[in-house]
């Protein structure tokens, strides 16, 4: 039969924890309590300015004006819309035989590597003559109705065409 123990085992327990809650406050407060001794804390000196400022006023309003300038740009530009930095240019894929073509403002169609690559140049340039620096961006449509056309061959050659621009296909 188990007999209970003879003295509560609290008795011993109780002031035991009490004992090691104190300890561990006072090991929490040791860092606050303890300063930093001066002969450990090496003294440090203010490091020189990296460019020297000017003395002269006029200098120094200059150097204000071509800040506050060059801000303005940074938010003009930040503001423009996509429109404004952007130039979408329309290639068609023929659902008779996959070759590609645009309208300028006739059919033209690009059969080689060099023919897209004129055509890219010749949309750069416009792009660039109607005001700022635009960036030519060349979507790609497929036939409306699925033929087949263009293969996986014929899209991963004009992938390779137009390899240096911006351009999906859709």
């Amino acid at each position: 039969m188990i007999a209970p123990p003879r003295r509560a085992v609290t008795r011993f327990f109780v002031p035991f924890i009490d004992v090691l809650i104190l300890l561990f406050g006072i090991f929490l407060l040791m860092p606050f309590v303890s300063g930093t001794p001066a002969a450990d804390v090496p003294e440090e000196k203010a490091a020189p300015p990296k460019e020297s400022l000017p003395a002269d006023v006029r200098e120094l309003q200059r150097q204000l004006t071509e800040a506050r300038d060059r801000l303005l740009r940074m938010e003009k530009a930040s503001q423009a819309s996509v429109t404004d930095r952007l130039v979408v240019r329309v290639l068609h894929t023929d659902r008779k035989d996959g070759t590609l073509y645009y309208f300028d403002p006739d059919r033209q169609e690009i059969r080689t590597e060099a023919d897209a690559q004129r055509l890219i140049a010749h949309q750069k340039t416009l792009a660039s003559k109607s005001g700022g620096v635009k960036d030519v961006f060349f979507l790609i449509l497929y036939p409306q109705n699925p033929s087949g056309f263009p293969t996986k061959k014929q899209e991963d050659q004009i992938h390779h065409w137009f390899r240096d621009v911006p351009h999906e296909f859709q």
